[in-house]
């Protein structure tokens, strides 16, 4: 008997079932699940072939206690007893796949199970190629191109062994869809090379070879159905367009995934989320799950998701293709509630956001984008023209009568337009919004009760902001503030992580997005409320008020780069393209100078063996110390007081302070500050590089680790301590110099 055991979703399962029965072969196709219930077939069989990555122990134990010949192919080496040739020759054939592959594959098996079968070679089968559900097999775009006349054109990459066993439900759909779009679509599977047999190529192949002609893409976006973690997004990226990675359970059926409140399972967040969005793909939109069925698994499409894929798929080839002059985009800004002030408007962690904002409205002018002809000169203009007309959320000192008088309502969102919209969001989410805020027409009438009725202008919601030609610059819309009529009890629901959003918040996306009709939109500033509003937490629903708040809107988000935890937040929740922006400028804190000045000195005395002077700078250390609230465990035992300030002292003076906010895409030019910025970042050792303190200590013979271990001995009559400030203020010097050239080469 032969068995067969197929991991990675066992698509060729039936194929092989059938092939067995028709072969009249004693054998079993098994799942990398199923074989733990036929342990006693497993130890009495004569050849066993494996293409899994994992097997449950009692399964490898019962392979390891039989007599088989074991070929394992795809995993798990360790179990394999047969010789090299062998083991490649079995799985040329499975990965070559196809009916007569497979045909020939069992005949081998049988073969090497004594029961001898006459068997072909290895047969070619396209390892990269095109398929189309209606068109067939290509292996040249060009010929491809000559036949199929849609255009623009999408890329979307998927699995070889889809097309190979016929597991082509989500791709048929996601393909129909984007047509539906208006879209041209160029389906590619791929495999890659296999180290064994040689089989393949390098999957960066199939990207050059599908996607691009001499060099220059064909496509305007890429939808990849396959992990990251198995296609390299450089070999993506380098095309040049958008890259979107929607989700595709390979454990979860969709039903599951919709009951859940978590979302996606653990291996589709590792394998489909994560690995993508560290190599920077985007929009993790769960468009498909996997189904049981006799024993293998089928992909189940999530049809709506798959429509609201290819409904963002056309907005960003939208965006790519539309004259610049005809670009609308969205400015939100973040503006914290119940800070008791209307000035707390445009806030980003480490941001000077009015500046960074009325930077990038110049640049999109000089880059040939429509704004006007009056745009603010700084961002203090930008404030106080956002002040002047009260272009803000109705707030504690701010009626919502003077924002309108004042100039600053972009838009308003009648009744009639809301309940339109309200209706097209799903019936769970409709209700909730309802029973959370009250029915919109008691809210626009004014007989919802008082603080539930904000932002609202003559029986229409109002939707603050400014407006720069086809630019506009709005506040993130409110989130249970009932403004002046505040009594305190709306405020609890800020943090309520079940509460929907009130009615303005759905009026004012949705003026945005149909009404102004946005091309883009970009949250300016970390972090505002949208990633963490109510739904689930990886995988969203169209229950889920972020997917819901944003319809089809590209959507970019300027984060701070050195807050990644809350910026996956927004790319999982919020089907976020991060544009980080560096931490504000940075120096070492100049803190504790008498205390740091008194260990030097102390240190200095100890090695010149100089008794009466270490003692009485000791005794002027304890009471600095005491002025400068400094803990001191035991006064009487010198060497842990000395130890507790010096750590003391060190963590203070080794902590980086701001000095000021970044201005986007702007960092210091002054050399001397810029220097102090670069040195202060590179102050301590990091995985990919040495600090530079260590690399100019070595460069002058110096052991730096022993500087740092320790920091109260002398090296060459200098304590170590003030040796490493000494090698700190080297490494500002050297950068400035070296950015004074820099800054003379541009000048001149």
């Amino acid at each position: 008997m032969i068995c067969l055991i197929l991991g990675y979703g066992a698509r060729p399962l039936p194929v092989v079932e059938r092939i067995l029965a028709e072969e009249e072969v004693s054998g079993l196709a098994l799942t990398d699940e199923s074989c733990i219930k036929v342990l006693g077939e497993l130890r009495s069989a004569s050849v066993v072939f494996i293409y899994a990555h994992t097997l449950p122990e009692p399964v490898a134990d019962a392979i390891r206690e039989s007599r088989a010949k074991v070929i394992s192919a795809g995993g798990l080496e360790e179990l394999s007893n047969v010789p090299q040739d062998i083991v490649a020759k079995a799985k040329a054939y499975y990965i070559l796949g196809g009916v007569e592959n497979l045909r020939s594959l069992v005949r081998f098996l049988a073969t090497l199970a004594g029961d001898r079968r006459e068997y072909s070679e290895p047969r070619e089968v396209p390892m990269h190629g095109i398929y189309h559900p209606q068109m067939g097999v290509y292996t040249s775009l060009s010929r491809y191109l000559e036949d199929y006349k849609m255009r623009p054109l999408v890329g979307v990459l998927f699995w070889r062994s889809a097309w190979l066993y016929g597991d082509l439900t989500p791709v048929k759909e996601v393909v129909e869809e984007l047509e539906r779009q208006g879209l041209g679509v160029i389906p590619v599977f791929t495999y890659g090379k296999d180290p064994v047999t040689g089989l393949g190529e390098d999957r960066s192949r199939a990207v050059d070879e599908f996607f691009t002609i001499g060099g220059r893409p064909v496509v305007e976006a890429i939808v990849s159905l396959i992990s990251f973690g198995a296609v390299d997004l450089g070999d993506l990226s380098r095309v040049g367009v958008p890259v979107l990675a929607p989700l595709r359970s390979y454990s979860q059926p969709v039903s599951e995934w919709v009951e859940s409140s978590k979302g996606v399972d653990y291996m589709t967040q590792v394998y489909g989320v994560i690995v993508p969005e560290l190599a920077g793909a985007a929009e993790p939109l769960f468009i498909a799950g996997t189904k049981s069925i006799e024993g293998y698994k089928r992909g189940e499409a999530f049809r709506e998701h798959v429509k609201h894929l290819a409904r963002r798929v056309r907005k960003w080839v939208e965006l790519r293709r539309k004259p610049r002059s005809q670009v609308k985009v969205a400015i939100v800004l973040i503006n914290p509630p119940c800070k008791g002030l209307e000035a707390s408007v445009a806030v980003g962690m480490g941001l000077d956001v009015p500046e960074s904002v009325v930077r990038l409205l110049h640049k999109l002018k000089e880059e040939g984008y429509h704004l006007g002809d009056s745009l603010p000169e700084s961002g203090e203009g930008l404030v106080k023209l956002i002040l002047e007309r009260k272009a803000i959320s109705e707030f504690r000192w701010t009626s919502v009568e003077e924002v309108v008088e004042r100039g600053g309502a972009l838009g308003f969102v009648t009744l009639e337009e809301y309940l339109r919209w309200l209706s097209e969001l799903p019936d769970d989410l409709r209700e909730k919004i309802i029973e959370d805020w009250g029915k919109p027409e008691d809210v626009l009438s004014g007989r919802a009760p008082k603080e539930l009725a904000g932002m609202v202008y003559e029986g229409k919601f109002v939707v603050p902001g400014v407006r720069f030609g086809n630019v506009v610059v709005m506040v993130q819309p409110k989130f249970g503030c009932a403004g002046s009529r505040c009594d305190g009890r709306v405020c609890r629901v800020l943090h309520d992580p079940t509460i929907t959003p009130p009615h303005q918040w759905w009026a004012a996306y949705r003026w945005v997005t149909r009404k102004f009709k946005a091309d883009l939109l970009i949250h300016f500033g970390t972090h505002g409320y949208l990633e963490f509003r109510p739904g689930k937490g990886v995988g969203l629903s169209p229950s889920c008020v972020p997917e819901a708040t944003l319809d089809d809107a590209p959507h970019l988000y300027v984060y701070i780069v050195s807050n990644p935890m809350e910026g996956v937040i927004a790319k999982r929740r919020g089907y976020a393209v991060l544009v980080d922006h560096m931490y504000p400028p940075m120096a070492m804190a100049e803190a504790l100078d008498e205390l740091d000045s008194l260990l030097k000195q102390y240190a200095h005395a100890k090695s010149m063996g100089d008794e009466a002077r270490r003692m009485m700078v000791y005794r002027q250390i304890l009471e600095e110390a005491e002025r400068s609230r400094v803990k001191v465990t035991n006064p009487i035992d010198e060497k842990q007081t000395i130890e507790e300030v010096h750590r003391y002292v060190d963590l203070v003076r080794g902590s980086q302070v701001n000095l000021g906010l970044h201005v986007f895409g702007h960092p210091p030019r002054d050399p001397r500050r810029l220097a102090e910025y670069i040195a202060t970042v590179m102050a301590y050792d990091s995985h990919c590089c040495p600090s530079i303190r260590r690399a100019l200590a070595e460069a002058f013979g110096l052991d730096y680790d022993e500087i740092r271990k320790n920091p109260m001995a002398s090296t060459g009559g200098v304590s170590n301590r003030e040796l490493l400030e000494r090698l700190h203020e080297v490494a500002v010097r050297s950068l400035e110099r070296l950015l004074e050239g820099v800054c003379h080469a541009e000048g001149s």
